[in-house]
């Protein structure tokens, strides 16, 4: 059974800082889910999840339904509309469907991209209607997430990318 972490919490409702949350492999859910902190979903959720740090969707785990976090690394499956208000990473035989908004995205070879993909260096990522059902039609209207459009895009650290950069950077 999948726990949010503040259901882990001492009797006055404090929660373990700096723990996140873990939907196991056996779990199917479904439903609205909203974190605070890092989740890594080894099982099946379907409807809408928002979290404000990283989503890890491992082999074994498939979202069904919007995602929006600020980093979201796909080993599994996820179909929806999706916003990645930092990075999107999408492993080898990970796939992905839908509507994809990120800042940066990474794809690795053997993984599947089904996706109307924006990837915007600069200004808001847009955000989608957590409440909406996952198509491919036009993104919604909802808010604006708060993300400075004059902060350039950066890897992932440990990327190639970023290796790169940084070999670039050695030579100068």
């Amino acid at each position: 059974m999948g726990k949010n972490e503040t259901d882990f919490g001492s009797s006055k409702g404090q929660s373990r800082s700096g723990q996140g949350s873990f939907i196991g492999a056996g779990c199917a859910l479904e439903g609205q889910f909203d974190f605070s902190g890092p989740i890594t979903i080894a099982g099946h959720l379907k409807g809408p999840v928002k979290s404000d740090a990283m989503v890890l969707i491992e082999s074994s785990g498939h979202v069904e339904g919007s995602l929006e976090a600020a980093v979201i690394v796909v080993h599994g499956k996820l179909t929806g509309n999706v916003t990645a208000h930092e990075s999107l990473e999408i492993w080898n035989e990970a796939q992905v469907t839908g509507k994809v908004f990120a800042r940066s995205i990474r794809v690795d070879a053997g993984s599947l991209l089904t996706a109307d993909l924006k990837v915007s260096t600069d200004g808001p990522v847009p955000a989608h209607d957590a409440a909406a059902p996952a198509d491919t039609s036009t993104p919604s209207s909802g808010p604006q997430p708060a993300i400075d459009p004059n902060r350039p895009a950066s890897p992932l650290p440990g990327s190639n990318l970023a290796r790169k950069l940084s070999e670039m950077n050695d030579r100068q």
